[in-house]
């Protein structure tokens, strides 16, 4: 896997996570809710709604790979 960095705060949600389940080998959110153990369609309207639990996003991401960095902004 590339060394990959999304920036949540230029990146709709949406996108962002159709990049990481591309980059991690997974085939579709479905397949990412199953993975985790959420309802398919409940997740996939979360994430269509912009309304992703943080809890959910960071499971997501850990399962696919990823680490999530929260950093201070600079002036």
């Amino acid at each position: 896997m590339n060394n990959v960095t999304i920036n949540l705060s230029e990146t709709e949600l949406k996108k962002t996570l159709r990049t990481m389940v591309s980059e991690s080998g997974m085939n579709s959110f479905a397949a990412l809710a199953r993975n985790l153990g959420y309802n398919e369609t409940t997740f996939r309207s979360a994430i269509a709604n912009d309304a992703i639990r943080l809890k959910a996003f960071l499971e997501a991401a850990d399962t696919m790979g990823y680490e999530v960095l929260v950093r201070k902004k600079t002036d």
